[in-house]
């Protein structure tokens, strides 16, 4: 039995979903907040999968609203999950860079430890340029209960350099590699959904010629459609074809001249006409013309 939920039980579902989307948001704001570097790979796969079911909602509201596109996706208009994808793509692959890049970009770690206060600060005034500095108190104090503090900081990776730049091209890449993609399937769908006009050929003139009457050339007039892309003209029997001169064609005709003689184009039967493009679109008429002596 099919479930017809109507409007209201749709609704009901989208607000549904949009609470869930909320926590969602709210959860990876926790993950994400506490600047744990471990932590921002999952982020992005999570901002990924709240993008999908953002778009689920857009797609609920399209229908309610009657605006699906049922050839497509999700319902929804041609190229929108292209875009998902290429979005997510660039996305990912640039958090993943930080990602990489922050976990290289220090070398060795420096602890000095049990500093005064005084120290601490006259420390961190001397080397302002000390690689992520940091201090903090390690519960210890001296005889006259101040507390005592360790300062870390690190030295510079000198290979960081090098990877940042590897990352600007390879990103430069990706960019360019999926903004191909976007592009070249719309054309391809677009390709795709082109269609390709049929040639026809529906007429003659004239069907019969006489050598001794009309002389050795046929003036030959063929009607048709889609005529305008053809470019060659001939009439065949059995194995024998001869090619027409001066084609010339518009979109419902094609006139040409055939070279005929008694050596050539014996009256022995019927011709074929053959009309193509010099490729894989042709039209034929069977047996359409007569070659009398």
């Amino acid at each position: 039995m099919k479930l017809d939920w109507g409007k209201p039980g749709l609704s009901l579902l989208i607000l549904l979903l949009v609470t869930a989307l909320a926590y969602g948001f709210y959860e990876l704001k926790k993950i994400g907040g506490g600047g744990e570097q471990a932590q921002l790979p999952l982020l992005a796969i999570g901002g990924v999968i709240l993008l999908i079911l953002l778009l689920t909602i857009v797609s609920m509201v399209f229908s309610l609203l009657g605006l699906t596109n049922k050839d497509q996706a999700m319902g929804l208009p041609e190229g929108s999950i292209r875009s998902v994808i290429a979005i997510s793509l660039i996305v990912l692959f640039a958090i993943l860079a930080v990602f990489l890049y922050d976990g290289i970009k220090y070398g060795t770690v420096y602890e000095i430890k049990n500093l005064s206060d005084a120290q601490r600060l006259q420390f961190i005034k001397d080397h302002p340029a000390a690689p992520n500095i940091q201090s903090f108190p390690n519960g210890t104090a001296t005889a006259d209960n101040q507390p005592l503090y360790d300062v870390t900081y690190s030295s510079a990776n000198p290979a960081s350099d090098d990877f940042a730049k590897q990352l600007l091209v390879l990103l430069g890449t990706l960019m360019t590699a999926v903004t191909s993609f976007y592009l070249g399937a719309g054309t391809a769908s677009q390709a795709a959904g082109t269609s390709v006009p049929t040639v026809t050929v529906t007429g003659l003139d004239p069907t019969t010629h006489s050598i001794a009457k009309d002389g050795a050339t046929i003036h030959l007039q063929v009607s048709g459609n889609n005529l305008n892309i053809i470019t060659r003209a001939k009439i065949v029997r059995g194995g024998v074809q001869i090619l027409g001169t001066n084609v010339r064609s518009n979109p419902t005709s094609l006139t040409c001249d055939i070279a005929v003689s008694q050596h050539t184009t014996p009256p022995d039967g019927p011709w074929d006409v053959v009309v193509d493009d010099g490729g894989s679109k042709s039209a034929i008429l069977q047996g359409a013309l007569t070659i009398t002596a």
